[in-house]
């Protein structure tokens, strides 16, 4: 199930429900919706279009990820392009910090204009992708967090409840320097409650 993460725990749902707020000081950020695409997990093509959802990274026993750092790129912009090319070279550094990134592809080479199947496959082909690409056309997800035409977007999670951490749009121009925000912010104990499957952890 798509609301389920790879342990069979159940995606959070606060009573207050989900949101789009980053994390301020001490003030917790919402937590973020389980939204799902459509994409390759971990660059992998070989099976096709597979659906992948944030559920599949949510991880309140702190069993895979320290931070989720999700991207949104288009074809057409140029920082999206040099971010995503220093991902893929930062990949091992990355998964020594904890850190995984997954990227929503929302336009293709026209601004404004959807990204379609054809435009992920150039994209992942184009960077070697070793990392989760997926397709959000026209933002069709992630349209509410910012300005269409402000790409790339990045925001920081905290995979043990999913809350938002930290988001802007631009690219730093150095992927160290991109994640260090979500790494600060990433609160010692959890800021929403981790069920009890995962007992004292």
């Amino acid at each position: 199930m798509d609301s389920l993460n790879p342990d069979g725990i159940v995606y959070p749902s606060p009573a207050a429900g989900c949101g789009r707020t980053a994390r301020s000081g001490t003030t917790p950020g919402s937590i973020i919706a389980n939204y799902k695409f459509l994409g390759y997990p971990d660059g992998d093509e070989s099976k096709g279009l597979q659906t992948i959802a944030l559920a599949d990274y949510y991880d309140p026993c702190g069993r895979r990820s320290k931070l989720l750092h999700l991207s949104v790129a288009g074809v057409w912009c140029v920082p999206c392009n040099d971010e995503t090319a220093a991902i893929v070279a930062a990949k091992a550094d990355l998964a020594s910090k904890g850190v995984v990134v997954i990227q929503a592809l929302s336009d293709g080479p026209t601004e404004g204009v959807a990204a379609t199947p054809s435009d992920l496959d150039f994209w992942v082909a184009k960077y070697m992708s070793n990392f989760t690409e997926m397709l959000d056309p026209g933002l069709m997800n992630l349209g509410g967090f910012f300005p269409a035409s402000a790409l790339p977007w990045n925001c920081d999670i905290d995979p043990r409840t999913m809350e938002i951490l930290d988001d802007s749009t631009g690219w730093a121009g150095d992927v160290d320097t991109e994640i260090q925000p979500g790494l600060n912010a990433l609160p010692a104990d959890p800021s929403y409650p981790i069920p009890a499957e995962c007992g004292d952890q």
